[in-house]
């Protein structure tokens, strides 16, 4: 799909704080097939929770770790409570041997802990001006949407609260983590606003890089140790202080990267002309020139490995996810898949 589809898709003027006239725009685009690929709906993010891929957001992680030089094959997964002291038994892990329970009584204790019950999934999640784009299956902005869509219904799946930060150029939006599907449900409805009421409008660069820098930085200030979160973004605009913000947050939560990106930014089409508008201007781009289509794939190929180069160095793990791949296969091979227990032996 070319980025040429936006002219004809829609026009809107309205922002995320216009509601009632972006509650009939999401109305009129839900009962559209045509904005598919353009546009998110709730059918369509709702069926995402009957996919065959139920990620594994629990289990080990050692491609991950890997990828992002962590010397540790998992995550840290839910935060631990004390529960009770016990005298010991074949089995019990002897690391939680309690010392003074034992020299005391002069029989060897233990000591028990059980997992929170649940913990907060974050998705940050960048819809951007910059992610208004594609030339294959679907946008970036629609890739990120969907992507979030697959993790958070994992994290329901694994009984965890989901909440995040929603960005555009202008504006960083807050969701609280909530538990449940009526908690998803809601955070999908302020996802849908924000990724149907992004035009084709002029932006400053600055503005796409304040933006990422501001929902990184209100990110730090709430998220909880032992929280699971995933950045979803192309990453333009990524500079230092938003890589300090997420060194802050890494040191205490697990965090990978989804690093969304289309065919065209990778390499150029093959030598002709190609028509490409943002919804109100139209150009012309010839590939002709070997030489361009050079210098274009090395650009390319230089802001992506200094991105994962950076993220590498506060250990956050990478997963690359273009707009003409399978969603659900590149996070089942990058995060695993729940192995189905048998109900027999």
């Amino acid at each position: 799909m070319s980025n040429t589809k936006s002219k004809s898709k829609a026009k809107p003027n309205s922002t995320a704080r216009n509601k009632g006239s972006s509650q009939r725009m999401l109305i009129e685009r839900e009962d559209l097939s045509q904005f598919k690929g353009v546009y998110i709906s709730m059918s369509e993010l709702i069926g995402l929770q009957a996919s065959h891929a139920k990620l594994d957001l629990t289990g080990q992680r050692k491609s991950l770790a890997t990828m992002s030089g962590m010397h540790r094959s998992s995550f840290r997964g839910r935060g631990i409570d004390f529960d009770e002291v016990r005298q010991y038994a074949p089995g019990d892990d002897i690391r939680h041997i309690d010392w003074r329970v034992t020299a005391r009584t002069g029989k060897t204790h233990t000591k028990l802990y059980h997992e929170e019950r649940e913990r907060p999934v974050y998705l940050v999640i960048d819809q951007r001006q910059s992610m208004f784009f594609g030339t294959k299956d679907a946008f970036k902005s629609v890739v990120a949407a969907r992507t979030a869509a697959y993790l958070a219904w994992a994290a329901r799946d694994h009984g965890d609260r989901v909440g995040g930060f929603l960005f555009n150029d202008t504006e960083v939006l807050k969701v609280r983590p909530k538990e449940g599907k009526r908690g998803i449900q809601q955070f999908f409805r302020t996802l849908i606003q924000f990724n149907q009421t992004l035009p084709a409008r002029e932006t400053k660069a600055s503005q796409s890089s304040s933006s990422i820098r501001a929902a990184i930085e209100g990110l730090q200030q709430v998220v909880k140790p032992g929280s699971l979160v995933f950045v979803i973004s192309d990453f333009h605009g990524f500079d230092d202080i938003a890589l300090q913000h997420l060194a802050l947050i890494a040191k205490h939560s697990d965090m990978i990267a989804a690093h969304i990106s289309d065919p065209m930014e990778q390499r150029l089409p093959a030598t002709g002309s190609y028509g490409f508008t943002d919804g109100t201007r139209n150009i012309k781009l010839n590939t002709g020139n070997r030489e361009l289509r050079k210098r274009f794939r090395t650009r390319y190929i230089e802001q992506h490995i200094r991105i994962k180069e950076q993220l590498t160095r506060i250990g956050v793990p990478t997963i690359d996810i273009n707009t003409g791949q399978s969603i659900s296969t590149a996070l089942a091979e990058s995060l695993g898949m729940k192995s189905r227990k048998r109900k027999h032996r």
